[in-house]
């Protein structure tokens, strides 16, 4: 299955485990957010992208470079052009904008560095599926790990972003296609709170 974009190219869904085991084969800390999150707490569907949100110094974005150009990633050609604004309500809100030749020019010509973060905050595409970076639009890296939630996939430790904060990004802006993927979280986060141990 394949998500289809703006201009009719199909986006290839990430193969999300091998994505996971390259990333903590480089050593880069990352906490997964969005709807690969969500997946991975249980709620069943399928992907479009894996975004992930890395630690910012420059060791950790060196390492999460060369991981990219391992995996021949670029920049999605058929992603739309724009950018994030902090709104009135505080909350980030996506700006589309037309393209000029030079705003197409340098997707072509993409390549991260890892002394500006800016330049790694984009939908991707590689060699194992759709890869989103997104530095700070959900939340900051330390910001994520304080509520982060470890669990094992495939043998290896990810921290993945918790329900509570999945739910926050979710429900604001509420879209129609995040409807039932809010009321599986919520069943979710009920289930867990049932299990917590009496004081």
């Amino acid at each position: 299955m394949a998500n289809t974009s703006d201009d009719g190219l199909k986006r290839q869904p990430p193969d999300v485990p091998t994505l996971l085991g390259l990333l903590c084969e480089a050593g880069v800390n990352y906490v997964v957010t969005g709807s690969a999150a969500a997946m991975l707490h249980g709620v069943p569907l399928v992907p479009g992208d894996l975004d992930i949100t890395p630690a910012l110094d420059v060791p950790n974005l060196t390492r999460l470079a060369a991981v990219l150009k391992s995996i021949e990633a670029r920049r999605d050609p058929s992603a739309p052009f724009g950018h994030w604004e902090r709104g009135d309500d505080g909350e980030q809100h996506w700006i589309k904008t037309a393209p000029t030749r030079e705003d197409v020019a340098k997707r072509a010509n993409w390549k991260p560095d890892p002394s500006d973060p800016a330049s790694f905050d984009y939908l991707l595409r590689s060699r194992h599926g759709a890869l989103d970076v997104v530095p700070q639009v959900s939340g900051s890296y330390d910001e994520l790990m304080a509520r982060a939630v470890a669990l094992e996939i495939d043998g290896i430790t990810v921290w993945v972003e918790s329900v509570e904060d999945l739910l926050a990004t979710l429900t604001i802006p509420r879209r129609v296609k995040d409807r039932d993927r809010i009321g599986k979280l919520r069943a979710i986060q009920r289930a867990k709170g049932r299990k917590r141990p009496s004081p």
